[in-house]
């Protein structure tokens, strides 16, 4: 099961290894393949013919070729390995997006918009930390802080990812335009590309979720819902109606 687990690590170790070994294996060839091509020569009396040639040095080289073929095996093997452990990700995402999403619109069936906002407002994380927002721009760089134009700084949470930050209103605000000036001039957007502009540590989760103008959403849209915690604390909760989803895979990946 250990193996099984990590099958394309251990191919990819073994496909380096295998680069080694067939080049020690080559090096040791070599001297006796010269060496039977020179005998082979001076018993005909003559420079050998292409032919004659491999038919003299090749079976010197048949370890070697056999390395290179495991090698080669192996490697093209870690990769096929890789790319069904990406599928099965993309598959498990999209199967827990989905669910997520029954889930969250029955429980507003059920209980209504306000029960499901109260669930939202009472997850808690530890602590916000600052950040200072800045990021990649789709043609340039630029930085989204601008303290002297900016209010206070305020307590954000990230429904997405489960966590707080501290920033101002009109720094998020800026980072969502850039975010939506990217989409409409590209075409999608990941969710890691608004974390980037938020100047937060991107996920995993981010890197394979996204909005897509295939869906026939040309703008994405953002609520800043303003709630009071159990324990008095104010913060915004960043939340969007049309949440990310791993479907713009199918149209850019």
């Amino acid at each position: 099961m250990l193996i099984k687990r990590n099958s394309s690590t251990v191919l990819t170790i073994l496909g380096g290894a295998g680069v080694i070994f067939t080049t020690v294996l080559a090096v040791k060839a070599t001297p006796k393949a010269t060496q039977l091509l020179k005998e082979a020569e001076e018993e005909k009396g003559e420079r050998l013919t292409v032919v004659e040639t491999i038919k003299t040095a090749g079976p010197t080289y048949i370890p070697t070729a056999l390395s290179g073929l495991g090698t080669v095996t192996c490697i093209f093997g870690a990769n096929v390995l890789n790319k069904h452990n990406q599928a099965a990700l993309v598959s498990a995402y999209s199967l827990i997006d989905s669910s997520y999403k029954q889930y969250k619109q029955k429980l507003k069936e059920l209980y209504g918009e306000e029960a499901h906002n109260n669930i939202v407002d009472s997850i808690a994380v530890e602590k916000a930390k600052d950040v200072g927002i800045h990021s990649e721009c789709l043609c340039n760089g630029c930085s989204l802080t601008n303290e002297e134009s900016c209010g206070e700084p305020v307590l954000f949470y990230d429904e997405y990812g489960n966590r707080y930050f501290e920033t101002t209103i009109e720094q998020v605000i800026t980072a969502e335009y850039h975010l939506n000036r990217n989409f409409t001039l590209r075409g999608y957007s990941t969710l890691n590309e608004l974390y980037e502009f938020l100047g937060l540590e991107e996920t995993e989760y981010g890197s394979t979720v996204g909005w897509t103008v295939e869906d026939e959403l040309y703008w994405i849209d953002f609520n800043h819902r303003k709630v009071v915690l159990d324990d008095g604390l104010e913060c915004y909760i960043l939340e969007t109606p049309w949440g990310p989803s791993t479907d713009f895979l199918e149209y850019y990946y």
